[in-house]
Parts: C-alpha cells; structure tokens; sequence
C-alpha cells in the first residue's frame, strides 16, 4: 500500500503543478498584454483593466494549486494530517470531470484502505 500512497501523492503534485503553473502564466500574461494595450491606447485604464483581471484568475488558479501540492508533501513524506487532507480533496476532485475524478475515486480507495491509515498513523 506504500507504493500506492507515493503515486497519489506524485499524481496529486503532477495535476497541481499544472494549476499553479497555470496561474501564473495567466498572471503573466495578462500582465504583458495589460502594458501592451497601455502603450498602444497611451491610457492607462486598460492596463489596470486586463492586468487586473489577470491577477484575479492567475491567483484563483494558484490558490487551487497550492494546497494539493502541500498534500502531494504530506503524503509523500506519511504525515498523519494527510489522510484526512486527501479525503476532502478526492471528495472535491470528484467534481472535476474527468481527470479528477479518476484521481478521486484513486484517493478515496487508497485513503479509505486500514493499511494505509495504519502507514500514515506512524
């Protein structure tokens, strides 16, 4: 069973990463074709506008990002809180069709098995 928790915890960072990654380079982006937009409208309220909307939707990406990549950690090292941590997170993974919810239904087995609560109690 300690073979399957590594492999939630590395497909827990794998498919977090991505959403982290992901949000930064909308931040980026966005912040790019805000100064841009600045320099060829000479105004600076589109900057303000796209950079704007940029850092809304790269730091809600980032914020999804970030806690399964600190589960991804806990498991990968058998911490005690993860287990509870990874069963809410493969209950709200079910929700993400389809990827996640392969990834939940994979994390609530795992989790939910005696050896692996027995593994991440030590």
């Amino acid at each position: 069973m300690e073979v399957h928790i590594k492999i939630l915890a590395w497909l827990h960072i794998i498919f977090n990463a991505v959403y982290a990654v992901l949000g930064i380079s909308i931040f980026l982006l966005f912040l790019f074709f805000g100064l841009g937009a600045s320099a060829l409208s000479r105004d600076i309220v589109p900057a303000f506008l796209v950079s704007g909307m940029g850092a809304f939707f790269g730091f809600f990406f980032l914020i999804f990002g970030l806690p399964g990549l600190v589960l991804g950690y806990g498991l990968l090292t058998e911490r005690g809180w993860s287990r509870a941590l990874g069963i809410v997170f493969s209950l709200f993974d079910l929700l993400n069709f389809p990827m996640g919810t392969i990834l939940g239904i994979y994390g609530l087995i795992v989790l939910f098995n005696e050896e692996t609560s027995l593994i991440l109690s030590r």
